[in-house]
């Protein structure tokens, strides 16, 4: 084992920018890196948060040896056979199997293929996948992304004086997914805006950019409003508070919050002066949203069609991501709204 595992050698050669190929137990790859990838490989030192993911990791491992070294000591023949079956597919330090998941998220390489390059079974690069998936919807899950009114004002942009209150950006995201054989899902997950079946979920950022909400995801075919009326974000928002939204969020009757929406022309021939500065100045600020939407989906799992093998987790791998971009180091408040 190369010490310090793999993670530590691949983590040179992007920094460096190089194209590699490992023959260390047969792992490959070339420059089917992502942004994503790149940006995490960058960031995981910096993290007090995933250090500490870690060094959890690091420790289950251990237990989890110990627990079959104990029972490698019973007289049992089916124990044995069972421990040393284990053990033949502990062959990747957690550190490894980390990055095997980060690999699997931001690229979107096939079971088969991360099989292949990591020299280990199809069957185990999916235990390694599902394990990480829930180990990581728990650990970040366990940091409240949720900030408070006070803590969304002391770090509120400037670019955002003329909306002081503003508490979050909400915006509505679908990701493709396989089609179903049931003629009722497909019905039912079927997205006339995409024309194919997706599932969707509302994502909400702070003003200065971090993912604060993440819900559920949904059949495709669902509303905007019903979205936010199942997601349970209302129940968040205060009346000092106000939400920043996209015209087909008609959720003014649905929350105690203002609402920030671009004006609608109605039965008027021309928009007033004053409509038209307030739905640029809203325009500038929402795309705010859909940069951080933007990110998020850099990680190609979610930006090509999902397969029913992975719905059974979706929300799960999704909220990972949604979370693992706030650790990203590039800043989104820029002075792009001037």
């Amino acid at each position: 084992m190369v010490e310090g595992g793999l993670l530590k050698v691949l983590y040179q050669h992007f920094l460096s920018g190089m194209a590699i190929k490992l023959n260390h137990r047969g792992v490959v790859f070339g420059r089917e890196r992502s942004d994503a990838l790149n940006y995490f490989l960058l960031t995981i030192k910096k993290s007090t948060v995933l250090q500490e993911i870690m060094t959890t990791a690091q420790s289950l491992s251990r237990l989890h040896w110990t627990y079959l070294h104990q029972l490698q000591k019973t007289s049992k023949k089916s124990i044995i056979l069972l421990v040393h079956a284990t053990f033949q597919r502990q062959l990747l330090q957690p550190i490894d199997e980390f990055f095997l998941f980060l690999v699997f998220l931001s690229v979107s390489l096939k079971e088969r293929d991360l099989a292949h390059r990591f020299n280990i079974h199809q069957s185990t690069v999916s235990r390694i996948i599902a394990t990480w998936t829930s180990f990581l919807a728990t650990a970040l899950g366990s940091q409240c992304i949720w900030l408070t009114r006070e803590e969304v004002q002391a770090y509120l942009p400037e670019e955002f004086k003329d909306f002081s209150d503003t508490q979050m950006i909400l915006d509505c995201t679908e990701l493709r997914c396989q089609t179903p054989s049931s003629p009722l899902l497909q019905s039912e997950m079927y997205s006339s805006y995409k024309s194919h079946c997706t599932m969707k979920t509302l994502v909400g950022i702070a003003p200065h950019g971090p993912v604060t909400f993440i819900s559920n995801l949904y059949a495709g075919s669902v509303s905007d409003k019903e979205l936010f009326k199942q997601s349970g974000i209302a129940e968040k928002l205060t009346e000092d508070m106000a939400v920043m939204v996209d015209k087909g969020f008609l959720i003014t009757d649905c929350c105690k919050c203002k609402v920030y929406c671009p004006p609608f022309l109605s039965k008027q021939k021309q928009m007033p002066a004053y409509q038209v500065k307030e739905t640029q100045a809203i325009a500038r600020l929402r795309v705010h949203v859909e940069r951080v939407i933007r990110r998020i989906k850099q990680n190609k799992l979610f930006d090509s069609i999902i397969t029913m093998s992975h719905v059974y987790n979706i929300n799960q791998l999704f909220a990972v991501a949604c979370m693992l971009s706030n650790y990203q180091n590039t800043a989104l408040v820029k002075k792009w709204v001037k």
